[in-house]
Parts: structure tokens; sequence; C-alpha cells
């Protein structure tokens, strides 16, 4: 007895050491992942910022590099944006606009995120204080090189940037995020940079910046903070028990992905290892019931066979709590808890259910029954209504009778509406998730029930469901954070593919460009012969004429050449073909004028343009599109000139033309028509130029319409769209010219089809 009771004692300690390190170890998995959701948080608002200065270097008016135009596009985007205090524009020498104070007195070239982003990279840097602001704030800036629109990807490795584009954020939204992380009383998180020094911290005075330069927790005196700090500089991630400040803590850490920076999370040692109460409390119980059986040999046999069923139990209880954190799936765990429980208690019902404290109702949700006893599932609450007291009931095991809240259903009997728990014959253990939603675990069996060890083993198994929800539901948010990821992904590749078509369209018109110069130079030389020559001709056939009348007979030799030339006939087509010749000149400078206004970029300022010209223009270069069967209604008003960028409305124009042009012909056995409708409108707003471009091919699908302008929200459905991107054309529309673009379809029923049903692209710009 005395080899056995040392066998299970010793055997008791190296259990209770390996489920206790195998408990520890799972809190301090979870403090970690407490940690690593918050810094993820941190992370994509960092990315998101970095994602919209990036962005922002790519757009023409910084790229331009011309203040008076950035200007005004950066302060609405500014005001869009909400999340920058302002956004600045720095010259490759360091000198630099803002959209708070425009040019800049100060030089910014001895930074490290201006020369970051001079050396191509996207950088957020440590916390510094503007020297611009009259008022000293903690800010973060993000830089992102600006590149010339001729430099391509390749370009970039040996091209330097022509610019940088900063924007700054304020410290306090990432101060803010660190301070409600949290694990129980006396934690405390702080934010370290790549030299150890504290950004964020709960005490003021240890927080350095660029200007303010504070200690490194690298130097510290207390040797445990400084070993955590190294970790953290190093980019490792882990959790420790260690003991800074006199006190033993739980230290978890990690790095952040989008800035230099580690965070970490200081847990006072009792906030963690509270969980090890029951275990602690079920050890020493063991450990006493061990002790007596040493001095009573009847008491020791009887608590040997105790011991012996209640390892046996353990070992139900461990296979159990391995089962249910082996699976994930929530509904899976609960089925699994809820078998295991009436197959180890041998019970007549084993329920899991959500109580919902407003209306005083329990949710039956996963049920294990004896066979041969109908199941009991659904929503049941005390006769009456709320009772406001249901859940101190069953912590104190009364009798109670539970209803259906809803009618049973048909095939069910008057009976199984109804659950009846009867004193002494069953248990309710709490189980209490991460997310604060309570659940009930229910043993229900008809011998006498809820034993102080049944309902040991009961809240056991309560802890461990409770761990396994909780794990659960992390790895639901895990994987919503795995596909955010990959939609950012696919939005990246589509987002680098508009950018490689958005350098081949510039090339395409630079080229045409050049083209269209060469072409005209001899085009017009000659047309400026073709008028001379038809001069000449009619002189030398006004003379031939003369000749003709003076000498009516002309010698053999020469009648015999007339005959064989057909002098008369050529008389009659030779002006006509000079006048073809001309017309055709004519025709082929045209479409070289419209190419070179379509083609040649904008210049820096607006200037004033006819629309309907613009239009024309345009057809004249899609009329190899315009199949016969196609017919353009062109409905023009006079319209004055508008001050605008012409280059970029006539690709506008050129989009939804092309557009019209691909809808309609995907109808077949109908009229194809194109109706471009020019007009004036009075508004309270001022005066408008409308320009509606409309075809009755297809329609465009309704639950497309309400994103078409969006990027990405039209990709899919329009495979085949050459012209620019609809959300390009909804900016240079609205942002670059303040006007209007919306689009209706099915269109009105005057040019409605059959077979198609139409759209309508309507561009309202202001007269100024």
């Amino acid at each position: 007895m005395g080899v056995t009771i040392l066998a299970a004692s010793i055997t008791g300690c190296i259990s209770y050491q390996s489920v206790r390190r195998l408990i520890i170890t799972n809190l301090e998995r979870n403090a970690l992942l407490e940690v690593r959701e918050r810094a993820n948080k941190i992370d994509r608002w960092l990315g998101t910022r970095k994602a919209e200065i990036e962005i922002l270097a790519h757009t023409p008016p910084v790229r331009s590099m011309n203040w008076s135009v950035a200007q005004p596009y950066l302060k609405s985007e500014v005001n869009r944006l909400q999340e920058f205090q302002h956004l600045a524009l720095i010259d490759p020498d360091g000198s630099y606009f803002t959209t708070k104070v425009g040019r800049s007195l100060i030089n910014v070239s001895d930074r490290q995120h201006f020369k970051k982003a001079m050396a191509g990279e996207v950088y957020v840097s440590d916390p510094t204080i503007s020297r611009t602001l009259k008022k000293p704030r903690r800010i973060v800036p993000i830089s992102a090189p600006v590149w010339s629109s001729s430099v391509n990807s390749l370009d970039k490795t040996t091209e330097k940037p022509i610019g940088v584009m900063n924007g700054v954020i304020s410290m306090d939204r990432i101060a803010e995020v660190v301070g409600k992380l949290e694990y129980g009383a006396g934690t405390y998180a702080f934010v370290l940079n790549s030299q150890g020094v504290p950004i964020v911290h709960p005490d003021a005075q240890l927080i350095g910046n660029i200007h303010k330069p504070a200690p490194s927790l690298l130097e510290s005196a207390d040797a445990n903070l400084a070993n955590v700090a190294r970790e953290m500089v190093y980019q490792k991630t882990g959790i420790v028990l260690t003991q800074i400040n006199d006190a033993r803590v739980y230290v978890a850490y990690l790095p952040l992905e989008q800035a230099e920076w580690s965070i970490a999370l200081v847990i006072p040692r009792d906030n963690l290892e509270k969980e090890l109460l029951p275990f602690k409390i079920l050890a020493v119980a063991a450990g006493l019931l061990a002790a007596a059986a040493i001095f009573a040999t009847m008491v020791a046999l009887k608590l040997f066979v105790l011991n012996g069923i209640r390892s046996r139990t353990e070992a139900l209880l461990h296979r159990l709590t391995g089962r249910i954190r082996a699976c994930l799936g929530l509904d899976r765990i609960l089925q699994t808890t809820v078998d295991e429980l009436g197959t180890l208690l041998k019970l007549d019902r084993a329920i899991f259910a959500w109580y919902d404290p407003r209306q005083d109702t329990l949710e039956f949700g996963w049920e294990y029954c004896r066979e041969g006893l109908p199941g009991r599932l659904g929503i049941f609450g005390v006769p009456g209504g709320p009772s406001g007291d249901l859940a101190a009931r069953l912590h104190r095991c009364e009798t109670i009778l539970l209803h259906k809240t809803a009618a049973p259903d048909a095939t069910a009997s008057e009976e199984h509406a109804h659950i009846e728990l009867t004193n002494r014959h069953y248990a309710a253990v709490p189980v209490l998730t991460q997310n604060h939603r309570l659940g009930y675990l229910f043993a229900c069996a008809k011998r006498r029930f809820a034993t102080p060890d049944e309902v040991e083993v009961l809240e056991a198994i309560a802890d461990s469901l409770a761990i396994a929800i909780s794990q659960s539901q992390l790895h639901g948010q895990i994987q919503e954070e795995i596909q955010l990821l990959e939609e950012v992904l696919a939005k990246l590749i589509i987002t680098e593919e508009h950018l490689v078509q958005s350098e081949k369209i510039t090339i395409v018109g630079q080229l045409a460009a050049e083209v269209a110069q060469e072409i005209n130079n001899p085009i017009n030389f000659i047309y400026g012969r073709l008028i001379h020559l038809n001069d000449y001709i009619k002189d030398l056939l006004s003379i031939i004429r003369l000749y003709r009348e003076q000498y009516p007979e002309p010698v053999p030799r020469i009648a015999k050449k007339i005959e064989r030339c057909d002098l008369d006939f050529i008389s009659k087509e030779l002006p006509q073909i000079l006048n073809f010749l001309k017309i055709g000149a004519d025709g082929i400078r045209q479409i070289v004028l419209a190419l070179r206004k379509f083609s040649l970029p904008d210049e820096a300022n607006k200037e004033h343009a006819n629309v309907n010209e613009s239009i024309d223009n345009l057809l004249l270069l899609l009329a190899h599109r315009l199949e016969q069967k196609i017919l353009v209604v062109k409905e023009y008003n006079n319209l004055p000139p508008i001050f605008c960028y012409p280059g970029q409305l006539s690709q506008v124009f050129a989009s939804l033309i092309i557009h019209a042009i691909d809808a309609v012909k995907s109808i077949e056995n109908s009229a194809q028509i194109i109706t471009i409708k020019t007009d004036i409108v009075e508004e309270y707003k001022g005066r408008f130029i409308v320009v509606a471009i409309a075809h009755n091919g297809s329609i465009i699908p309704p639950e497309i319409q309400p994103r078409i302008f969006e990027e990405f929200g039209h990709t899919k459905s329009f495979k085949n769209f050459t012209g620019l991107e609809l959300s390009v054309c909804y900016k240079i529309i609205v942002e670059l010219h303040g006007g209007r673009l919306t689009v209706e379809s099915p269109v009105q029923p005057q040019i409605k089809s059959q077979t198609g049903g139409g759209a309508e692209f309507m561009v309202k710009l202001p007269i100024v």
C-alpha cells in the first residue's frame, strides 16, 4: 500500500507539473494572441496609410512636382482621408511645400524618412516633433518616392526619384490603440523603436523621439528589462516570465510589420495564472486525501479505491480535453463535449446552452441523449416570461420547469415542449467566454447527481471548453484576416496591371504625337503644291483650248497623238482628279490635327476648349471602329468654350464612346444607335455644359451601377473595356474639373431596343 501510495504521489506530482505547464502554455499563447491582435490592428492602420501615400505618389498632380498643380489636389485628399494632419511634397534638395503652411522655410534633407524615400523605399519614421507647426506635437512622418512618369519598374533600380510624397499622422492614434491593450488590472503596454527607446509608454518621462532623445531600455539598470528590450530590438516574438521593478510579471512581445517597432504587454503573474486556482485546489485535495490514507488503513483502502476512480476520470478528462482542443470548429467542439460528458458520467442528457440575460432564456443547441430519449433542442424559458433570476436558480440547482418560447414542431408531442430540471438530479456549470457571452453545461440523470466530484469534473470540462471556444473564435478571426489579406493582394495585383497599362498608354500617346508630327509636314507640303498644280493645269488646259480654236486642223502627227491620248477625256477628268486629291489631303490633315490634339499632354494650366469640336475630332479618329450599321446621331447645341484640361476631357469622352461602340456591337438583328447630345443647363449652383453619350446596346447590371465609378468596382464585368478605367474618368470629371459623371441603365424608351436596353453616361461641366 505504501509503495502504491508513493507511486501515486509521484505520478500526481508529475501530472500536476505537466498539466500546469500545459495550462500555463495555453494561457501564454492566449496572452500573445491578444497582443498580436492589437499589433495587427496597428499594422493594418499603418499599412493603409503607407498605401495611401504610395498611391498619391503615383498620381499625375504629384508627379508633376509643381506645387500649384498638386496643392488643391493634396488639400482635397487631406479632407477626404481624414487620417493625415497634412501632406507635403518634398524636392530632391530637401525643400518642401505642405498643405498646412504652403512653402516651408525648413529643410528636411537630414531626416531619415526623406533619405529612405529618396532611396526608393516607402518608410514609416520614428516619432518626431514637427518643424512646421507652431504648436509642438508628436507626429509620425510616412514618405514614399515620387517617380517620373517616364520611369518604368526596371528603371527604378538605376534612376532616382524626382521627389518625395510625405504624409504626417498623429502619434496619439497609435498611443490610443496601445493604451487599450490590457489583460486585467495592473497591466500596461509599451512600444520600442529599433534603438530600444520607448515611443509609447505609461511613464511619459521614458518616451523619446528624434528631437527629444531618451535613454534606451537596452541600457536599463534592470537587467531583466534590458534582456526583454534586446529581444524586441532583434524583432523576436515571445512571452517570458521575469521580474521587473521587484514584481514577477509576464512580458508578451512581438514586432510590427509596417514599422521598425515592437510592442509589448506587461501582465502581473497573478492575472495570467489565476485560472490555475481550481487546478491547485484539486491538487491540494488529492494530496490531503493521500496523506490521510497513510494514517488509517481502512480509510486508505477507501481512498485508494476513490483515487483509482479519480485517476480513470482524470484520464478520460484529459482525453476529452485533448479532443476538444484538437478541433477548431465550434459546432464540433460543443457536440464532442456533450457526447464525451454523457458517456463519461453515464448521463441521461448532457446539454450545452447559451444564456440570454435580457430575455432570461436558454438556447439548447447541442445535446447528448441516452438511447430511447427524445431530443429537446430549442429556446426555453420559465413560464410567465422572464423571471430575472434564472441564472441564480440554476446556480442553486433548484427544480425548474422550462417551456419552449416558440411553438414546437408539428411532429413533436406536447410533452416535448418542456424540460424539467429536478433538484439533485442535474448540475448546471457556467461557461464564460472571452467575448463575455455566458453559456451553461448541463448534466442530467435519473439517479442522484451533482456530487462534489461530479461537479468538479464538470467545472474542469467547462474551463477547458471556455478555452477551446476562445481558440475557435480566434481561429475564425485569423481566417477572416487571411481572407482580407488575400483580397488586398488581389487588388494590388489588379492595381499593378492598371499601372503597367497606364504606362503603355502614355508611351503610345507620345509615339502617336510624334508620328502625327512626322506625317503633318509632308501632307502640308503636298497640300500646298496641289493648289499651285491645280492653277497650272487650268492654265495649260486654257492654252490647249486656244490652240484648238486658232488651229482647228492640226498637222497629222499632232492629230494622231490627240486621238491616241483622248485629249477631251483628259481635259474633263484631270480637274476632278486634282479636286479628289485635294479633298483626300485635306482629310488627312484634319485626322493628323485631331490626333495631335488628343495625344499631346495637357499643360500645367487649364485652357479654353470647345467641347463640340473635341467630340468631332474623336469621332474622326474612331471612324475605323464605326461600322456602316452603327448610326451616330449628333444633337449639338451652340456651346461656349470652357476652361479645362482638353487632353484629359478628350480621353474621358473617347473612353465613353468606345464603351458605347462595344455595347452596340453585342446586339444583333436590330439598329445599332449611338446618340451624342450637348446642351447648356441652368441650376441653382450655376450654368453647366451637359454631354450625354447614350446607346441602345446591352444594359449595365443593376448590382454594378452603384459602384461602377469605384476602383475595382466593375473590372470583372467590363473585361473587354479598352478605354480609361471608369474610376479614373470619374476623378478627371469630379476632382479636376468640379463636374459630375452619372450613368443611367436602361435608358429612356426613345432609343431602347428590344434586344438591348442601353445605357447613358452624362457629363456635367461648370461654365467658368
